[in-house]
């Protein structure tokens, strides 16, 4: 498949929105900011008899039913609880960053692929991973990688942030480098008194262009910009500040923060009691908070305190609604994923090859435009079960954009979604003709060699990653600008079928423990092999 075929996601590709219930967005929670925060407008005053004020639906599970109107109750505003006859909520005891945090010290990192992101100054290309100078001769201690579309960051044991790249409306803040301008160095970030208040800096997260970091006392910071399908989003002056110097997204004195993970414009954040939390970028339905997703509001994006970010995840089961917290939750590419305490995994955004683990709704007639073109709804809008991760397996990392790719806690890794190019290392796509084995709606386990577990996952468009538990790498997918790391030539099939074992003199001695891929390049951390 020709790569610029695959570079882009447009609405016209995207296909329909699974069978689901029209849901309020007010009930719901889509655009509901908790109590406080807005004061309702109050309708112009007419003659006559007043007009029976409609009670907001209530979102529900897939059998759920609307609770019924009721006469003389007055109307609820935006800002106020659901209304609901039983209401059950599952407890979970407050989770903590530990429990997320990568907790391995590195002390090589290693990249491939194309562009200044690599790190290697005077090198923008590498086909094999190739070490990054300045983490060895700065003897710095590293405990996470991460890749974003035109950048990369990593982060020391001190909570220290290096990064290069291009930096585009403030994606590279780094010293010394100017707007605009780009880097092939990896550079420390300088953050102003008011940030490193927020505490130390314990995890990273990237997206397209703007990067992510969460504090071990629960803040999360946020700098460069976000884009939607109609080009830069700028709705908001956080946004603006943004693009500027990092900020401030949530204050941990408001809410505590443990965990945070991105897709290619939106964040996504879990506090210690497990309610989840959506930022950026909504129009293919990844906040899960809004079914309007062409309209929402600025404010539904952006949110300081966290108020208006919060997803409700409130289902029916038999005669109750059951407002369902989260152990966990999983971003990537336009999908958000949320591993609820129920054991049931509950998805919404962007769901055009399956990869949310929601069946496709099939095409028919009346979804052809008239030259021809798909209109189905492909997007979820609002969270519902998804099926295809099942309940008995326990996932602790799942990524991919058009494909998932999910790593269990035991070690075993399965796959899901569009297989053009064999991206799910299946090694079953035969080719452009192959109507058969071009898409998996459900989870597919991946074999690797001599049975081998693995420790960790990362993926991208068409392109994966996975490390063992004694440090190989393996990788898969289309190798387009040399990011898997195989050393392919030019003339070179740039299709690998199935997971191929990783090699390079700069990987001698060492064993990966972490890495992060992008569309075009990827990053490795790793430790020597005599060290615990």
């Amino acid at each position: 498949m020709d790569t610029s075929e695959q570079a882009q996601i447009t609405n016209e590709e995207a296909p329909a929105e699974v069978e689901m219930e029209k849901i309020d967005e007010i009930s719901s929670g889509a655009e509901a900011e908790p109590e406080q925060t807005i004061e309702p407008k109050t309708p112009a005053r007419r003659r006559g008899r007043k007009p029976a004020a409609k009670v907001p639906a209530t979102p529900v599970a897939e059998e759920a039913e609307t609770p019924q109107k009721t006469r003389g109750r007055k109307r609820k505003t935006e800002c106020s609880p659901t209304p609901s006859r039983k209401t059950a909520k599952i407890t979970q005891s407050l989770l903590s960053y530990t429990d997320f945090v990568p907790n391995i010290v590195g002390d090589r990192v290693l990249s491939c692929g194309e562009g200044e992101a690599l790190g290697h100054p005077g090198r923008t290309t590498t086909k094999k991973p190739r070490k990054v100078d300045i983490v060895e001769e700065d003897e710095l201690k590293i405990v996470q990688v991460v890749a974003g579309g035109v950048h990369s960051a990593i982060l020391s044991t001190d909570g220290t942030v290096y990064m290069c790249g291009i930096n585009e409306k403030g994606t590279v803040p780094a010293d010394g480098v100017e707007p605009e301008e780009s880097t092939d160095e990896f550079t420390k970030l300088t953050f102003p008194d008011e940030i490193t208040a927020e505490g130390k800096i314990v995890m990273l997260a990237a997206g397209a262009s703007f990067t992510a970091a969460l504090t071990d006392l629960g803040s999360v910071i946020a700098w460069g910009n976000l884009r939607d399908s109609s080009g830069e989003i700028d709705v908001h002056p956080l946004l603006h500040k943004m693009k500027e110097s990092p900020v401030i997204i949530v204050h941990h004195k408001l809410r505590r923060i443990v965990k945070i993970c991105a897709g290619e414009n939106h964040l996504v954040m879990l506090d210690e009691k497990g309610e989840v939390l959506t930022f950026g970028d909504g129009t293919m339905g990844q906040l899960g908070r809004s079914s309007r997703t062409s309209t929402i509001r600025s404010k539904f994006m952006v949110s300081e305190s966290g108020s208006s970010l919060i997803v409700r995840m409130r289902f029916r089961v038999k005669s109750k609604f059951i407002d369902v917290l989260a152990k966990n939750v999983f971003a990537s590419g336009f999908w958000t994923l949320v591993h609820g305490e129920d054991g049931k995994y509950y998805a919404f955004g962007l769901n055009n090859y399956g990869q949310l683990g929601i069946k496709v709704k099939e095409e028919t007639t009346e979804d052809v435009g008239p030259e021809g073109q798909d209109n189905r709804e492909l997007r979820v809008p609002l969270p519902v079960a998804a099926p295809s991760y099942g309940a008995e397996l326990t996932f602790t990392q799942v990524d991919g954009v058009q494909h998932i790719v999910a790593r269990a806690e035991n070690g075993d890794v399965y796959v899901m979604g569009k297989n053009t190019d064999n991206a799910l290392g299946l090694g079953t796509w035969t080719g452009k003709e192959d109507q058969v084995h071009w898409l998996y709606e459900t989870m597919q386990k991946l074999e690797f060699e001599e049975g081998k577990k693995i420790a960790g996952v990362s993926a991208k468009l068409a392109t994966s990653v996975a490390w063992t538990d004694d440090g190989d790498v393996y990788s898969w997918g289309f190798d387009s600008t040399g990011q898997l790391g195989l050393g392919l030539k030019d003339d070179d099939d740039k299709m690998v079928p199935k997971p191929e074992k990783v090699t390079s003199a700069h990987l001698d001695g060492f064993r990966v423990v972490g890495g992060s891929i992008s569309d075009q390049h990827t990053l490795f951390l790793a430790v020597k092999k005599d060290d615990n």
